[in-house]
């Protein structure tokens, strides 16, 4: 399985008996079944794309706890394999995939899509929060570009907003922000176009909402500036479904967290 496509279709052949395992048995035996499998790589990407079985198919009756015992248990998996290696460059790009399953389960479980039927608790937003922060940490020990460590501050901020920590929140997607601007400027655009960037909009749209959540005065200006910004971006077919993406999430998010949100 050399390629990102033989991976896939190798999980495809075996996503029934993943959701099968499931059913039957919960996460351990969904566990029990992925660690089954003699060969490592099998093993790696059964655990990366469990998530396609066990959250992103909303034909699936779905169970937050079991996808986020199935996913911690592919995190512990990936860094027990980066442990055994003896090359430094194999053991990274084991803890990098740890990295990648840990941002999905915080991304998955952050409140800040529509409705999908899943009902996320505090205890989801404390699980969350812990994948984002092992995230935070990993890209720097990893030594990951900027964008990453956008995305990783946003998760990070955005379970802090779920658990009412807006100070701590606010921070964070200020953090997200910081890098989605150093992120732009590598890429050489120009200063207002950093500032027009996806990643520094969104986070600054977060940050507003933070913002109102603390009470501070000046969260509807930064609101009305991000949202005039990516309304403009609608017209230009190269930054349209981004600025569509963009505000769709912020206002699932404000009508949810804003107070007295209208």
């Amino acid at each position: 399985m050399k390629t990102s496509e033989e991976q896939r279709t190798f999980f495809d052949q075996h996503a029934p008996a993943i959701q099968k395992a499931a059913k039957a048995g919960g996460a351990r035996q969904v566990i029990d079944f992925i660690d089954a499998f003699d060969d490592p790589l099998e093993r790696r990407v059964l655990y990366l794309f469990a998530r396609h079985a066990l959250f992103l198919d909303a034909s699936y009756a779905r169970d937050l706890d079991v996808y986020i015992q199935v996913a911690n248990s592919g995190i512990d998996a990936c860094l027990a394999q980066a442990r055994a290696e003896t090359d430094p460059e194999d053991a990274k790009k084991r803890t990098d995939l740890a990295n990648v399953i840990s941002y999905n389960l915080a991304a998955d479980l952050a409140d800040s899509w529509g409705d999908d039927g899943l009902v996320r608790e505090e205890r989801h937003f404390e699980v969350g929060h812990a994948a984002a922060e092992r995230c935070v940490a990993w890209r720097e020990e990893l030594g990951k570009p900027p964008l990453p460590h956008s995305m990783a501050w946003w998760a990070k901020g955005m379970h802090e907003l779920s658990l009412g920590r807006a100070d701590a929140a606010l921070e964070s997607f200020e953090k997200s922000a910081d890098f989605g601007r150093e992120a732009s400027r590598k890429d050489g655009r120009a200063e207002d176009a950093v500032e027009a960037s996806f990643a520094v909009l969104l986070a600054r749209g977060y940050s507003a909402i933070a913002l109102a959540s603390l009470g501070d005065a000046d969260a509807e200006a930064v609101w009305t500036e991000v949202i005039d910004k990516f309304t403009q971006q609608l017209g230009d077919e190269a930054t349209k479904k981004e600025a569509e993406f963009g505000m769709q999430q912020l206002r699932t998010v404000r009508e949810r967290y804003w107070p007295d949100a209208s």
